[in-house]
This record gives structure tokens, sequence and C-alpha cells, in this order.
């Protein structure tokens, strides 16, 4: 006996017909949904793809604006002439900067002409109250005298704190200032040093640890004061911001400056030190 019956030819033959007929369809319907997975696959894949060749290129992007600012930061740093350089004026002052190599900061220096008196600048420029604290230091919060007057050295020192935009924490220094005349041309040299370890450090603010500041008023034959100011300090910020502010700020103050050495409460300030031209 047979495991399966014999069919007759010619309906074998039929039957063979319809079976590859069928089997002709099975196939077309495999390959049609080989192609739709393939289909599928390809459009989900194909954003994946993109994201990973944009990966890439960002991530490339990102690299080489690292080391271009690298590159920069370095090539900056290096620079410079070591020669005072004109930046600009406005309402009469004149300001210079100079790029020393192996420094990323600037020093700033800024020269103007004011009517005034020798006497009054140094009423000014003593004064410790907390008016004048924030005539001189926009933001300025307090402004304590740590030394007193000292005749002989003729200096004093103070604590200052000062109040900083956002994000940056508020700043506070301690500066020793003093009073040095030429005894010739009778300019007074106003000599403005930071202090650091003069008293302990407050987690609440950002100590400036570096400050040469300087004040030179000369009299002149006209009967008006020469001034020059030559900064150099770091406030804590980056290097880029502080070149690119400091020319302002000194326009600002030195505009200033005739006005808040010409007060009412200065006009008859006399010094014995103080020698007039």
């Amino acid at each position: 006996m047979y495991f399966w019956p014999i069919i007759d030819p010619p309906v074998a033959r039929e039957y063979g017909g319809v079976a590859n007929q069928i089997s002709a369809i099975n196939h077309e319907h495999n390959a049609q949904i080989k192609r739709h997975k393939m289909t599928k696959e390809n459009t989900t894949a194909r954003p994946r793809r993109i994201f990973r060749k944009l990966a890439k290129i960002a991530a490339f992007g990102s690299a080489l604006i690292v080391v271009m600012l690298v590159i920069a930061h370095f090539a900056w740093k290096y620079s410079g002439s070591k020669k005072w350089e004109f930046v600009g004026e406005k309402d009469g002052v004149k300001v210079y900067s100079l790029k020393s190599p192996g420094a990323t900061r600037k020093q700033f220096k800024a020269v103007t002409r004011i009517k005034t008196t020798l006497n009054r600048v140094v009423a000014a420029m003593r004064d410790t109250s907390a008016e004048a604290c924030s005539d001189w230091v926009p933001g300025c919060m307090s402004g304590e005298v740590l030394e007193q007057w000292n005749p002989q050295s003729q200096y004093y020192v103070q604590f200052f704190r000062v109040e900083f935009p956002h994000p940056f924490s508020p700043r506070d220094l301690v500066v020793k200032t003093q009073f040095l005349q030429d005894p010739q041309s009778k300019a007074m040299l106003v000599k403005i040093t930071a202090l650091p370890d003069k008293v302990p450090q407050d987690s609440c603010c950002f100590r400036i640890t570096e400050m040469h500041n300087s004040w030179q008023y000369t009299p002149l034959e006209n009967g008006e004061i020469e001034v020059e100011f030559l900064g150099n300090y770091d406030a804590g910020i980056p290097y880029f911001m502080y070149n690119l502010g400091v020319p302002q700020a000194l326009y600002d103050l030195l505009s200033r400056l005739e006005g808040l050495i010409n007060k009412e409460k200065y006009q008859h300030a006399e010094f014995a030190f103080v020698r007039q031209p």
C-alpha cells in the first residue's frame, strides 16, 4: 500500500496548473511582504542615518570651534606691542590701551582736562563716605575705613564691597590710597593698590587681589588740571569682557569727573601737605 493515492495524469496536470498558480501567488505575496518590510526598514533607518551624520557633523564642528578658540586664545595672549595705542575719544576724554605679550588683559589709560584745584581733588579722593563710594564706583554697597588717614605717609586704607551684574557675585577689595606730590611740577599722584590679605575673605564675594591703579593731576598754565588715569586690575571677569567694557567705563567716569570734584562740600577744602602751583 502506498502512503498517498495515485492521481490520474489529466487530473494531475490540472491540479499541477492550479498548484503552480497558487505557488506564483504565494511567491508574489511573499515578495510584496519582503519589499514592504525592506521599505519600512529603509524608512526607519533613513532618519537614523541622517541623525548619525548630523551628530558626526556637530561633533566635528564643536571640536573645530574648540580648537579654533584655543588657537585664538594663545595667539591673543602672546600678541601685543607693549605700546600705548589710541582707542578713541568722547566728550574730551581720550582712552588708550596697552597689550603686553603674555597677558590677556589690556592696560588702559584715560586722559582729560578739568577746571578745579588740587585741594578739591584731594578732598574728593579722600572722601570715604557711602555717597562718594557710589559716585566713583557704580554698585558700591559699602566702604569701611580700616586705617585712618596717616599724615606722615599720606595714605588711608579702605574696604569696599561692590555689586556686580548677574551672574557674577559681588566683589570686595581692600585698597591703600596714597597721595604723592611732585615738588617741581606740583603734580599730585594718587596710587591705589590692593591689599588682598588685609581682612579675611568672605564666601559671599569674589576678592579682587590685583589692582595697581593711579590718578595723576597735573596743573597747567591756563589754570586747568590735566588728569591721567592708569588702570591695571583684575575684576574676575572674562578678559574679553574686561577689554571691551573698560573703555566705556572710563568715558563715563572721566566725563563726570569735574562735577564730582567740584561738589559744594569740597569747594573750600585745604590741606597743609598740598602745594599750590
